[in-house]
């Protein structure tokens, strides 16, 4: 009986072991293929977009630095945004670099490494439009966000925050599949104001000069934005924040901010205590 019983259990551990591997670091399978696959929605300038049929920008050039110092190749997975973090989840990639907001929430499901942009939100306006000086004025306006992201969120807790002081709130909100979708509507008055990262709307004012405006207040913590990780994948957690370190320290991370934004911007190496 004693032997049936150590069977069972070295059984069991037999049982067990697979899956105590494949909790082992996927930079580990990073290096055997030769390949970092990495999620996006190639729809956010100037950190991913298409040009020329290629997939390039801010978070583009991080990569392939990353893929340099590995000795790999990049490979880009453009992916829904409302889908991005299942994916993430289910290993259809390694981790995801897509200008994603580090936020209370997805901090329960992912790591995050170091912040290297900041990604406070304001909200967008037609520069003609003199009704919206404040964020208070979006109250009785058409305001809109895309689906899933921070501007969402922070698009829909303003909206309470206006309730709370007896204002009507807004008179229409509308959600996109991605951005460009909403600027389009801003741009012919089917919605009053988009909620979006400063850093982002920065480049499409200075693609369509004279054709927007923003205005602050409707965010009032600091927002950064972070490569996102599966919580078991430490080991790919530590390196990206070595890279992110070294990039900071030696000049390269400000050198492509201002490559891509025409400034550098300010982003602190630990992720704050107080997240949106």
């Amino acid at each position: 009986m004693l032997g049936n019983a150590m069977l069972k259990i070295c059984l069991g551990l037999a049982i067990l072991a697979p899956g105590t591997s494949a909790m082992g670091d996927v930079l580990d399978d990073v290096k055997k293929r030769g390949e970092l696959v990495i999620g996006m929605e190639a729809q956010y300038v100037p950190y991913e977009f298409f040009k020329d049929g290629q997939i390039v920008g801010y978070d583009v050039d991080i990569l392939n630095r990353f893929a340099d110092k590995l000795g790999v190749k990049v490979k880009l997975v453009d992916t829904e945004w409302n889908g991005i973090i299942p994916a993430l989840l289910a290993k259809k990639f390694d981790a995801i670099l897509s200008g994603m907001t580090i936020t209370k929430e997805r901090s329960q499901k992912l790591n995050f490494a170091m912040p290297y942009a900041e990604a406070t939100n304001v909200i967008l306006v037609r520069a003609s439009d003199d009704s919206i000086k404040t964020a208070e004025d979006l109250s009785g306006k058409k305001v809109g966000a895309q689906i899933s992201s921070a501007g969402d969120k922070v698009a829909k807790e303003f909206q309470e925050v206006l309730k709370a002081k007896g204002k009507a709130g807004y008179s229409d909100y509308k959600l996109y599949d991605h951005y460009p979708e909403a600027y389009v509507d801003l741009t012919n008055g089917r919605t009053d104001g988009v909620v979006n990262s400063l850093s982002t709307l920065a480049i499409v004012m200075k693609e369509q000069p004279g054709k927007y405006k923003t205005v602050g207040g409707i965010q009032s913590l600091k927002a950064y934005f972070g490569m996102a990780f599966r919580k078991e994948d430490t080991d790919f957690l530590k390196f990206a924040n070595e890279q992110f370190a070294e990039m900071k320290k030696n000049g390269e991370l400000a050198a492509l901010q201002i490559k891509w934004f025409g400034s550098t911007m300010e982003a602190p190496n630990e992720i704050p205590a107080d997240l949106p």
